[in-house]
């Protein structure tokens, strides 16, 4: 009785691991917020499930590997998913395919080795099939494998590059789907001769393949971090122009400094009080707009905000800032020409869409001790379909601009910092908050 109940207590929280930690990367990976409290998240995940748990767990009374049970589980998540989502998600299913099928590869590949070492064991032979404590404890490993696993792909951008690889992401759909289809005959006793050498085959074709996708992820990488280092380069030289034009200017101002004076003199002197003070206006406007330049005592954060505002402007953008005085930070300048020029350059971009008169966009840069905390809200299109694509570019090189976006995410992984972002009617607000220190 005791064996039985550990038996199938493991069983049940095997499929239970699976699907949970498949729920829980794939909410986490697409940004997926249900609104709740973890705990109840975890919950409702948990109590969801327990109907697709016993159907993959009681196929084991009557067949010991189903592949049934990995379509059930396939489709479970990705509704799931899709259920809560706010964004329209695409190739879900295909890459929940690959996350359910390199997980129950692994168990076969196990199953598979601990058949050939027990034709040749002296001493002890593991049943890792039919019922009892060998089975037991074998599960309990593949959980603790199923959170490894989870914790590992968590911190990589595997997932966000398979997403956006439409080839390498069907190659991989396909391949472990065809190994599934071919291994999982070891839970009935079959390829019992030559079963390593077709697995050793079908795992160098494995390495072969994810060594032509490793070179492709370098290539982007390369050419993320060649872009990341030209914008820079682009937004010091159009800055040093800029400084250059607003020195040339106040030379002009201050020169002709003196016939303004004069000309204020006469308007007084003749009691055109009225005119004076127009004049006077007009001249600190434009000293004004001269001199309107972020000062915040970050060299980085003025040049990127500087070029930005320009850029607006010229786009008819309406750009509005409050920017404290930051001073010395401890990111490096292409980590923050990597968070704060893509922040702006998504936001000019949704503006471009919005009719002239709507166009806005506000930037909030503030220190507080060691904390510093951005926030743009923007215009935006608003309507179903626009909002569910808000993330989507319409220039040509969409690659290099998915990859922009994860850029975002890498610099405030990598300094240990927080974002959230809400989209209101015809607003999208970003909130970002990262250690400086």
């Amino acid at each position: 009785m005791c064996k039985q109940f550990i038996f199938w207590a493991t069983e049940y929280l095997n499929y239970y691991s699976l699907i949970f930690w498949g729920i829980k990367l794939f909410l986490k990976k697409y940004g997926v917020k249900t609104g709740r409290k973890e705990w109840v998240e975890n919950a409702i995940i948990i109590v969801v499930s327990a109907p697709v748990v016993w159907f993959c767990a009681d196929n084991y009374r009557f067949i010991q590997y189903s592949n049934s049970v990995t379509y059930a589980m396939i489709l479970f998540i990705g509704l799931f998913i899709k259920i809560y989502s706010r964004w329209n998600i695409k190739n879900i299913f295909s890459l929940i395919a690959i996350y359910i099928h390199s997980m129950r590869l692994i168990d076969l590949l196990v199953v598979a080795v601990i058949l050939e070492v027990n034709k040749v064991s002296r001493y002890y032979e593991w049943d890792l099939i039919n019922m009892g404590f060998d089975r037991s404890i074998f599960i309990i490993m593949l959980l603790i494998c199923y959170y490894v696993i989870y914790r590992v792909l968590i911190k990589s951008y595997l997932i966000e590059y398979l997403h956006e690889n439409m080839f390498y992401r069907w190659v991989i759909c396909i391949y472990s789907f065809l190994g599934i289809m071919c291994f999982c005959r070891v839970y009935r006793f079959e390829y019992t001769e030559h079963l390593i050498e077709y697995w050793m085959f079908y795992l160098v074709c494995a390495f072969i393949v994810c060594g032509i996708f490793i070179v492709y992820f370098v290539r982007i990488k390369n050419e993320e971090e060649n872009r990341m280092l030209n914008m820079r380069n682009d937004m010091l030289e159009a800055n040093y122009q800029s400084l250059q034009k607003v020195h040339d200017e106040n030379r002009m101002m201050y020169h002709d400094f003196k016939n303004h004076m004069l000309v204020v003199n006469e308007l007084i002197q003749e009691e055109k009080n009225r005119e004076a003070l127009e004049y006077i206006n007009t001249y600190i406007h434009r000293t004004l707009s001269i001199n309107q330049r972020v000062q915040s005592g970050c060299k980085i954060i003025d040049i990127i905000v500087n070029c930005k505002i320009a850029e607006a402007l010229e786009k008819s953008i309406l750009f509005t800032y409050e920017i404290d005085y930051i001073g010395e930070i401890y990111i490096t300048d292409i980590d923050m020409c990597a968070l704060l020029a893509n922040l702006l350059d998504n936001a000019i971009e949704a503006c471009e869409k919005v009719d002239d008169k709507k166009r806005c966009l506000d930037l909030k840069i503030k220190r507080v001790n060691d904390m510093l905390f951005i926030q743009v809200q923007n215009s935006m299109v608003y309507g179903r379909k626009e909002k569910g694509r808000f993330f989507e570019t319409s220039k040509k090189n969409k690659e290099l601009h998915g990859l922009g976006m994860k850029s975002i995410d890498n610099v405030i992984k990598k300094n240990d910092g927080h974002k959230e972002y809400e989209i209101k009617k015809d607003k999208f607000l970003i909130y970002i908050s990262i250690p400086i220190k």
